[in-house]
């Protein structure tokens, strides 16, 4: 009897090929403490131990049967029993893990166990449909029902997958050689319908409703490949870079993300749950461990991100350089944020589109390429490339701009809000426009440069120039929000709090506005926010309750307007070195080398002094002027008083708008000239007189010009081959008539 049992276990442990052929024959052979063995090119690999067997043709049906993988390099004479082995639990402490494995730590690869199982020993396969227990130094699963065939290396969990993987810190095989555990037990925990060990190919699938938790992100899907390295073995493999809560995968080279995947990545401090949670949702997702790279596609439907519940982007790959802090986007990148008030209120939706993007999170620094896109409430930005500095608000974790670069075919389109000319209460929007090749937007300096061929363009004003530079400032927080109609043109991004301040044009400047034309070297324009109750007078970039206040022009000065002369529309040039128009005092100038030409009417000085509106500063400015003039005696008053005081003329208040218009004739009111005053008219019969002095005054709507001169000069007249010389020239510009008055002194002209 003990030779036929020792027979039938020798029978058992032999390879399953050499007796094959004969098991059949034992059909409905029971036994107790089965122990069998499995080989892979005649060195073993498997042992599989059961409490009791049953032979059912080829199949043993097995009770409480533990298999256990073995090493490579196991010993086998210290191979530990496997019968009435008790596994620690899933979730289990460490110093369970540990005890379990200290036996076992250079002997066994991984342990399955399962209640009830079937051995099929020709095809090297053991299955059943009972509760299902895998535990490895690295990773713990539980399940129900599973297959494994140990010819193609391949095991399989057919349902209510569960799994839990320890970090590199808790491996048994290092804590049991000398390395001390860590205080925090860092574990991934995975759930899926089923899974596939394919341990020829190296990778574990996870497959229907997977969901995987890595300390504060959670990872969904409907099946996830992870890739085992082999190169090196797991214990010796070094310790991710990253240094956060997420458990290292280490032996992991890649992991494959397939179907309705969802990553949640929840931030370290509870509180900014609101607004630094970030998702990513996508198609497929790739994790290439030893790059730290995770890359997003899709197939129908571009990935998307979002960070809180302010911020998505999209495109149709997103790689994420976790190790970098960077980030890329190829092809339709699409961005879409939120922007919101101190009180959490929503301001407006910031979008920018563009092909590409990438983006680094240590400098806060995006750089967009190819048909750039970028629009809020205010304002949309087209260029060719944009890269952004930005700076993290720290109260709502969200970034604003700081820097904006921008290259190729800018273009930024400004929206204002204004009251209707033609229905009263209704409001309309209006555009203005800048054109460069390239920009710098500085919103922490309040500057804004454009560079190369710039072009504005909005409803009452045009300007070209190479170069364009806009000032700003932080708008006083006391300006209510509705009080503002928009923001500066090109301060959009980030300018709905910045008001315009100064605007430096420079470099072939020009501008027309409602008809008048000016051209300069530099043109400088100065605004302020409009007082409580102005309303904003239109003008060029007078959006965001600004107002044109001052005008300064720079070297080689051309004005031109439009005019009636004679019934016939004509134009109005003035050439200087440099001028200046003070909106708010109704004031002009213009020096060096002045020459305006009205007409047949031709006037040159030095300085020439222009007057609009009703404002009483005029005559303040009118005094200093007059003051240059010497003193005079007595008799030369009495003479000149014979003569009506050019600046004693009544303009009255209804004569001329009281708002003023640089070169524009409905709105002037008078011209004064000083030093080499010459006046030259041609009249009707194209006959051509001369004038000159030391000081000419135009008035305009008596169309009249005085000329006078510092004694002992005095104003000359020449026309008709004669010159004359008098106290006062006058030339009335409606008759043509060109006389002297007082102490008229006529000689043949000699040219001189």
């Amino acid at each position: 009897m003990k030779k036929l049992l020792f027979l039938l276990l020798f029978l058992l442990m032999v390879p399953q090929n050499a007796m094959a052929d004969g098991i059949s024959e034992m059909n409905g052979l029971v036994m107790k403490h089965l122990k069998i063995p499995f080989y892979k090119e005649k060195k073993i690999q498997l042992l599989i131990f059961s409490d009791s067997g049953q032979r059912k043709g080829r199949l043993m049906a097995a009770n409480n049967t533990m298999l256990d993988m073995l090493l490579d390099n196991a010993n086998v004479d210290e191979i530990p029993d496997g019968w009435q082995t008790k596994l620690y639990p899933l979730n289990s402490k460490i110093d369970a893990i540990l005890e379990f494995w200290k036996p076992r730590v250079k002997i066994s690869d991984a342990v399955i166990f399962t209640s009830s199982c079937s051995i099929d020993q020709k095809n090297e396969e053991v299955f059943g449909s009972k509760p299902v227990f895998l535990r490895t130094p690295m990773f713990d699963l539980d399940g129900e029902g599973f297959r494994a065939n140990f010819r193609r290396q391949v095991i399989e969990v057919t349902s209510n997958v569960k799994i839990v993987v320890r970090d590199s810190d808790l491996d048994p095989r290092k804590i049991l050689a000398g390395e001390k555990p860590p205080k925090l037990q860092r574990l991934i925990h995975a759930t899926s319908d089923r899974l596939r060990i394919d341990r020829q190919n190296n990778k574990i699938m996870l497959l229907g409703n997977v969901k995987v938790i890595d300390g504060r992100n959670t990872l969904s899907c409907d099946r996830l490949t992870v890739f085992l390295d082999q190169q090196k073995s797991p214990s010796y493999r070094q310790k991710s870079p990253v240094a956060d809560d997420k458990a290292s995968l280490d032996g992991v080279s890649r992991v494959l993300a397939d179907g309705n995947v969802l990553l949640i990545q929840r931030p370290e401090d509870p509180a900014k749950l609101a607004t630094e949670l970030q998702t990513s949702e996508s198609e497929h997702l790739e994790y290439d461990v030893r790059r730290e790279i995770i890359i997003l596609t899709g197939d129908n439907k571009n990935p998307t991100l979002t960070r809180g519940s302010d911020s998505e982007l999209s495109g149709k790959r997103i790689e994420l350089l976790r190790n970098e802090d960077k980030m890329f986007v190829m092809r339709d990148c699409r961005i879409t944020s939120l922007v919101r008030d101190e009180k959490g209120m929503l301001l407006y939706a910031r979008r920018i589109n563009s092909d590409r993007a990438n983006f680094d999170g240590k400098s806060n620094v995006a750089n967009f390429h190819g048909s750039v896109v970028a629009t809020d409430q205010s304002a949309t930005l087209h260029t060719d490339s944009l890269r952004a500095h930005l700076i993290q608000d720290q109260r709502t974790s969200s970034h604003k701009i700081e820097l904006l670069f921008a290259n190729g075919n800018v273009r930024i389109i400004n929206r204002s809000e204004k009251n209707s000319p033609d229905i009263p209460g209704q409001k309309v929007i209006e555009t203005s426009t800048i054109h460069s090749q390239q920009a710098e937007l500085n919103y922490r300096d309040n500057k804004l440069v454009f560079y190369r061929t710039v072009k504005i363009r909005d409803s009452a004003a045009a300007l070209d120039c190479d170069r364009l530079d806009i000032f700003l400032a932080d708008r006083s927080t006391s300006l209510k929000s509705t009080e503002v109609s928009g923001a500066p043109m090109a301060a959009g991004m980030e300018g709905k709090n910045k008001t315009i301040t100064k605007l430096m044009a420079m470099g072939d400047v020009y501008m027309v506005s409602r008809g008048d034309e000016i051209q300069t070297d530099l043109l400088t324009l100065l605004f302020r926010d409009l007082p409580e109750g102005a309303k904003p007078s239109p003008g060029m970039i007078q959006s965001g309750g600004v107002q044109l206040i001052k005008i300064l022009c720079d070297g080689s000065v051309t004005a031109t307007s439009p005019t009636v002369a004679n019934g016939q529309k004509t134009l109005r040039k003035l050439k200087a070195a440099n001028g200046m128009s003070d909106l708010l005092k109704d004031y002009s100038e213009f020096h060096g080398n002045v020459n305006i030409v009205d007409g047949n009417t031709e006037i040159s000085c030095d300085d020439m002094y222009i007057f609009t509106g009703a404002s009483p500063i005029n005559e303040e400015i009118v005094e200093n002027i007059k003051v240059q003039k010497p003193q005079k005696n007595q008799e030369q008053l009495d003479e000149e008083a014979l003569d009506a005081d050019p600046f004693a003329v009544d303009m009255g208040e209804d004569s001329v708008p009281t708002r003023i218009a640089i070169t524009d004739s409905r709105d002037l009111k008078r011209i004064v000239c000083q030093k080499k005053v010459a006046l030259l008219r041609r009249d009707d019969k194209g006959q051509i007189q001369r004038a000159g002095g030391d000081r000419a005054v135009y008035t305009v709507n008596t169309r009249e010009v005085v000329l006078t001169a510092e004694r002992p000069k005095r104003p000359w007249l020449r026309a008709n081959g004669r010159k004359q010389s008098c106290d006062i020239i006058c030339s009335d510009m409606e008759t043509q008539d060109l006389r002297g008055i007082g102490n008229v002194i006529m000689v043949p002209d000699d040219g001189e």
